[in-house]
């Protein structure tokens, strides 16, 4: 294994940089689409993060981002966040010769500080991309490891278990030398399965359930369900930071807010008690496939996960299903809640979910919610009971945020609402 960015300090003195991409090579013909995508999501970093000239080539079912001015950390860490990427790879571009190779080895191993990271073995790799390049790998990798020898006394060779792997690409253009790589996310770029809306709340699984389905290669847009006026402003701000932490993973983000608290209201009144959350949750969905089908999304997302909650059962879950205009996809259904937790840490949202917030739902839960549904009493309450107009004053009073690649917030207001001066 290579040492990877969490083991040292990274310096911003890497010029060029490998991009390994990771499901695309199985996708055929329709690869040049996924490709574009990935492409395209990366200009957009690029544009945010570094503001230098710079090529983007695509080398041999690689990217190589190369500039005449280092690329900062802040860049290379944020490039990792992008769905269809394997792996980021900082490197050293040289000639490829022998002799520039091996130089570019030895100037790495000195720039680390290898006691530091206690650093004893290592061993060199070689990729002989470019198959006319006249040196076998296993050559290359011995000359090179040999002279590494001869310069760092204090190395060993270790071929089976490294503390540091240093792997060379000879490529047709160009030689890469690399001594870490560090992990992407995996999956697919960004919109290319298709546009879904996902319902965030401030806890930890929606935002996991969000997560997933960006790294699948959905187009993933955000609502809120804001009970104004029975929670504060602090919920709002909430759900801000963590859009923000999620658009980090798309090119751009929206965020879309939308006042439920009087639909709620009148919903509490007026059903059975233990019916409240599911009722509740079955108005959230008919709203958001309004707005799904407003945007063009072709499902909804959720952070449902089974039998975690009262609301999550079997039943209750086949019931919102069956009464939805459009498909529901829950990422984590099937994942313990130490396993969510753990995907929120590594994402970044974790910290955020657990911040304590007013929450309508617990305002008007009863101690028993229904675990099973009574499809008869469904069917005659929503028969006697119309929320129709709630239901559009909440879609017409709706917020919309835009989340920058660089999770910035910004609100976009409405041309019809700005009164000219």
């Amino acid at each position: 294994m290579m040492t990877d960015l969490n083991s040292f300090k990274l310096d911003s003195c890497y010029y060029s940089i490998l991009v390994n991409v990771d499901e695309l090579w199985l996708k055929g013909k329709n690869r040049p689409f996924y490709y574009q995508a990935l492409r395209q999501h990366i200009i957009t970093l690029v544009k945010n993060y570094h503001w230098h000239s710079y090529k983007l080539t695509h080398e041999v079912q690689r990217f190589v981002i190369s500039s005449e001015e280092s690329f900062s950390e802040e860049f290379i860490q944020a490039l990792a966040k992008i769905p269809g990427i394997k792996n980021i790879v900082p490197s050293k571009k040289v000639k490829s010769d022998l002799d520039s190779i091996t130089h570019a080895c030895i100037d790495e191993l000195k720039r680390l500080n290898l006691s530091a990271l206690n650093i004893k073995t290592f061993k060199v790799e070689t990729f002989r991309i470019d198959k006319k390049f006249p040196v076998p790998s296993m050559s290359v990798s011995r000359e090179i490891g040999g002279a590494i020898l001869q310069s760092c006394t204090a190395l060993k060779v270790d071929i089976h278990n490294p503390d540091l792997q240093i792997e060379i690409r000879i490529m047709p253009k160009n030689s890469h030398v690399s001594a870490f790589k560090i992990p992407g996310i995996g999956g697919l770029p960004t919109a290319t399965t298709g546009k879904v809306l996902s319902l965030l709340s401030g806890g930890i699984d929606s935002p996991v359930s969000s997560f997933m389905m960006m790294k699948r290669g959905c187009d993933v847009n955000l609502c809120f369900f804001y009970a104004y006026p029975f929670v504060g402003e602090a919920v709002k701000e909430k759900i801000l930071k963590l859009a923000s932490k999620l658009g980090v993973f798309q090119r751009c983000t929206n965020l879309y807010v939308v006042n439920f608290g009087p639909a709620q209201e009148k919903l509490a009144k007026t059903c059975l008690p233990e019916y409240r959350t599911l009722f509740f949750r079955k108005l959230m969905i008919e709203i958001a496939s309004n707005l799904a089908a407003e945007i063009g999304a072709s499902a909804l997302i959720t952070g449902d996960s089974l039998g975690q909650v009262s609301s999550q059962t079997l039943y209750n879950m086949a019931y919102l299903d069956e009464k939805s205009p459009t498909m529901i996809l829950r990422p984590v259904s099937g994942l313990n809640k130490s396993e969510i937790i753990e995907i929120a840490k590594e994402i970044g949202t974790y910290e955020t979910s657990i911040l304590p917030q007013d929450d309508a739902c617990s305002l008007f839960a009863v101690k028993h919610p229904i675990l099973v549904p009574n499809r008869d009493y469904c069917e005659r309450f929503m028969a006697e009971n119309s929320f129709q107009e709630e239901i559009e004053k909440a879609q017409r009073g709706k917020t919309h945020f835009v989340i920058t690649a660089r999770g910035e917030v910004k609100e976009i207001i409405p041309i019809t609402t700005i009164r000219p001066s």
